[in-house]
């Protein structure tokens, strides 16, 4: 496992899951995008959080089922090439989820985007834990 993913030009890429804490009362994650060459207009990297509760249809032979892509609201769009590196503001995770993973898209043409994301979690006793997310 990774703190970072060098996603390839028009490729994508996503993260592991991240459970969320039981005590968890606010979450928020940030998302880094570095464009690993010279950026261009349109080195782009959307962002995706790919929520679960669980298994919605509770099939014994499955485990947790996250939001599929296409579905799933685009929470960033981080352009490298205004700002290389880009990062974005607080993205708000709603703290029932069960887990999330994140989903990045890069939409240049010729360069790879190393995307990297952390989640900060808030628990009602007022601890808060910070994360790396991880790929493989």
């Amino acid at each position: 496992m990774a703190n970072s993913k060098s996603i390839a030009a028009a490729g994508n890429a996503t993260s592991d899951a991240h459970s969320m804490g039981d005590e968890t009362i606010d979450a928020q994650v940030i998302v880094k995008a570095d464009n690993a060459g010279t950026p261009a207009s349109g080195d782009e990297l959307t962002v995706k959080i790919l929520a679960t509760v669980g298994d919605p249809d509770a099939d014994p032979d499955s485990a947790d089922e996250y939001t599929t892509t296409s579905h799933a609201k685009v929470v960033a769009v981080l352009d490298t090439n205004s700002e290389d590196p880009a990062i974005s503001g607080p993205i708000g995770i709603p703290p029932a989820l069960k887990g999330i993973k994140v989903y990045a898209s890069n939409g240049a043409s010729s360069n790879a985007i190393v995307a990297s994301a952390q989640i900060r979690e808030k628990a009602a006793d007022g601890t808060i834990t910070e994360t790396q997310i991880t790929w493989t």
